[in-house]
């Protein structure tokens, strides 16, 4: 092992910003998805639960990937800032419609129709943000502590 900083440095940094992706697909899938908190007790309902997360999460990395292509394409290179796709905001819409694509009771149509509104639905990327964000002063879930937010 090399006992010189200056060379260690340099790949510990690369190490780190290339796990960083994966730390923040790892916080989505335990605050967006919920993914600790199953409502099944069985094993098998664990693993359907987890595999149903997964993949409603690679949907919804689809679906961002689709919308961000579409805001580069139809984007104005006179604008300020750039736009790219609000991934919480097409989570929410699929957590709310998946059990209705899967029974049937929607159109797998109306994905074109989610596209839509996360297309309207965009948020601006501001690079080297100079004011620090407002903290949400919501402490959490403070009614209905019983029932689950878990998919």
């Amino acid at each position: 092992m090399c006992s010189d900083k200056s060379i260690t440095a340099p790949m510990f940094k690369e190490l780190y910003f290339k796990r960083w992706p994966i730390e923040i697909k790892y916080h989505e899938l335990k605050s967006s998805f919920k993914l600790e908190e199953f409502n099944g007790a069985t094993p098998v309902a664990i693993m359907q639960e987890f595999f149903i997360n997964l993949m409603l999460s690679n949907i919804a990395s689809l679906i961002k990937n689709h919308v961000d292509e579409l805001i580069d394409e139809t984007s104005n290179p006179a604008n300020k800032y750039r736009y790219q796709a609000n991934r919480s905001f097409i989570i929410g819409q699929l957590k709310y419609r998946f059990a209705r694509y899967i029974s049937a009771q929607l159109d797998l149509n109306t994905f074109d129709d989610l596209i839509a509104l996360a297309y309207k639905n965009r948020s601006q990327i501001q690079p080297g943000r100079s004011f620090a964000r407002k903290r949400n002063k919501a402490i959490g879930r403070t009614h209905f502590r019983n029932k689950k937010v878990a998919f």
